[in-house]
């Protein structure tokens, strides 16, 4: 990032690069404003990161979860996109489900991949974190659970904040139902990534 004159030791580097590369693979960077991954990074390191570091409790990780989530919306704008041209979808704000998943990824790789803040830290805030469901994510499911969400969201901007929280119910229902006892939310997410995407 550009802001190298925050930079005051080799820790603190070390976090500032977790958080820019959790970003980078997040795959919603892609669809928001140019200058937006900034933004993120600039309100997780500066904000959300020491919080949650510091959280006593899965309530209070939450709270920080959902107040990054609609400061999101308020302030990340989803880009235009154009085919051969023809605008194809006009530029706006940013859904809950789209702030969302890009939180839950840089954590995954801060917290999940990194072990930050330390080792004590990580494996209590671990068992905090959310999956970040994607679209194949959801497909299956819906498969499995198509009575548990009303009107199921086919994309991950069709998540608003009801189904985001209706979603992770149910993964953990998958989880207890295919993989009792031996998975995390964050642990779902890899699995599933890696086996729905070839």
């Amino acid at each position: 990032m550009t802001q190298k004159s925050l930079f005051t030791n080799i820790e603190d580097i070390r976090f500032k690069n977790i958080i820019g590369m959790g970003l980078d693979f997040s795959s919603m960077i892609r669809l928001f404003e140019k200058g937006s991954e900034n933004e993120l990074w600039t309100k997780i390191v500066n904000d959300i990161a020491p919080r949650i570091f510091q959280a006593q409790s899965e309530a209070e990780f939450d709270v920080i979860h959902d107040e990054f989530c609609n400061w999101g919306m308020k302030n990340i704008t989803l880009a235009e996109k154009k085919r051969k041209g023809r605008i194809i979808k006009k530029r706006g704000p940013a859904r809950y489900g789209q702030i969302a998943k890009t939180l839950d990824v840089t954590l995954k790789v801060a917290v999940y991949y990194s072990h930050l803040p330390n080792l004590q830290k990580y494996t209590e805030i671990m068992e905090w974190l959310h999956a970040g469901i994607d679209t194949r994510m959801m497909k299956m499911l819906r498969k499995n659970y198509s009575d548990d969400i009303q009107e199921w969201p086919t994309t991950v901007e069709e998540v608003d904040k009801t189904k985001y929280l209706a979603l992770q119910e149910i993964a953990q229902k998958f989880i207890r139902d295919k993989h009792p006892g031996k998975m995390l939310l964050v642990e779902f997410d890899d699995k599933y990534w890696y086996e729905l995407n070839p």
